[in-house]
């Protein structure tokens, strides 16, 4: 059995998040030796090519939170830039859409999901990496063990 071609707007994801990983491997390589750089960018691009939207997904979260966890904050101001000049892609209005996610779930004092839960702990370790907001760290770590 042949493999479905992806549809239109499976094809510009695609483009879209190869787009975006690569330029944010692209990045980190101008700074730092990266040598994992080289698998990444190999494992976005036979994603990319063979319209594996799903793994392509999974690449690209890690990728980013790569990038996050490990700039320092001046850097990932840059990183933001980048990805906002070359290809319109918002970290800032992302990161709102997230802290609104996250208000909505302390205001309620539970995780409504599985999928709450994986992005909350995912966040979880951006913060206690990054030490940007220890009370709100602390105020998750709280939710999570309560539910």
């Amino acid at each position: 059995m042949s493999k479905k071609e992806p549809s239109a707007s499976n094809r510009e994801s695609l483009g879209v998040l190869r787009a975006r990983a690569i330029a944010t491997i692209d990045f980190v390589e101008a700074r730092y030796d990266f040598p994992s750089g080289a698998v990444f960018r190999d494992a976005i691009e036979n994603a990319a090519g063979t319209g594996n939207l799903r793994l392509i997904k999974v690449l690209s979260r890690e990728i980013d939170k790569m990038a996050t966890v490990s700039l320092p904050k001046h850097e990932r101001d840059g990183l933001d830039a980048v990805l906002q000049d070359q290809l319109g892609v918002s970290r800032e209005v992302e990161r709102d859409a997230r802290s609104v996610r996250i208000a909505n779930a302390l205001k309620r004092g539970g995780v409504a999901s599985e999928v709450e839960r994986r992005h909350l702990e995912d966040y979880m370790e951006e913060l206690a990496a990054s030490g940007d907001d220890p009370d709100l760290l602390d105020a998750i770590r709280r939710l999570l063990a309560a539910s």
